[in-house]
């Protein structure tokens, strides 16, 4: 996993983490809101380092926030919740996002927001800190729904031999991800095992 830093610094900073997956790096333009405890609200904020290629598979990107964007912050306040989203502009511009932190440099606090999943265009993700509750307690529901129907299309169930077993209808799709853990999974071996000696 590489490590693409930004040079600036700031009260407020944001470490996105995208995810080590095939294709999971994006070229598209990303925006971020924050929420703090109070129901304020930053400014959108392009998450950009500027002459640098950000977003790719497997980095660390760091963003310093302009005090200009987060005015309406509460400046000891606790973010609670963000808005993040991307547009489909480049040439590859899926996004795996595995979590984003923000860090109050004044506070010497941070939050987590795990994301863990594709990012995608022209929709607005809610994710709450920590991204943790009860299904009955989901206070995004309709972003809840569409996150389990995309699911429930990739592991559709066929069965493709009349009195055979049911099996999963895009199974290359299945068996491609599986693969990619499989490989991430003998990389790690493979580097344990040569330190050792």
């Amino acid at each position: 996993m590489g490590g693409c830093f930004g040079k600036k610094s700031g009260e407020i900073m944001i470490y996105v983490q995208t995810g080590d997956r095939r294709n999971a790096g994006t070229d598209a333009n990303v925006k971020i809101v924050m929420h703090d405890e109070y129901n304020h609200a930053s400014d959108p904020i392009t998450l950009d380092n500027y002459f640098k290629n950000d977003f790719e598979r497997g980095c660390l990107d760091t963003f310093y926030v302009p005090s200009s964007k987060i005015r309406q912050l509460q400046r000891m306040g606790k973010i609670v919740r963000i808005e993040l989203w991307r547009n489909d502009a480049g040439v590859a511009s899926d996004w795996y996002v595995d979590k984003i932190v923000i860090e109050n440099r004044v506070t010497n606090s941070s939050f987590v927001f795990p994301i863990f999943r594709w990012i995608k265009a022209k929709y607005h993700y809610q994710i709450k800190h920590l991204d943790t509750s009860l299904p009955q307690q989901e206070e995004f529901p309709e972003q809840r729904k569409m996150e389990l129907a995309e699911k429930r299309k990739e592991y559709e169930f066929d069965q493709k031999v009349p009195g055979a077993p049911v099996q999963v209808r895009n199974i290359r799709e299945v068996l491609l991800s599986i693969f990619v853990y499989i490989e991430l999974v003998h990389t790690i071996y493979s580097s344990v095992v040569s330190l050792s000696f």
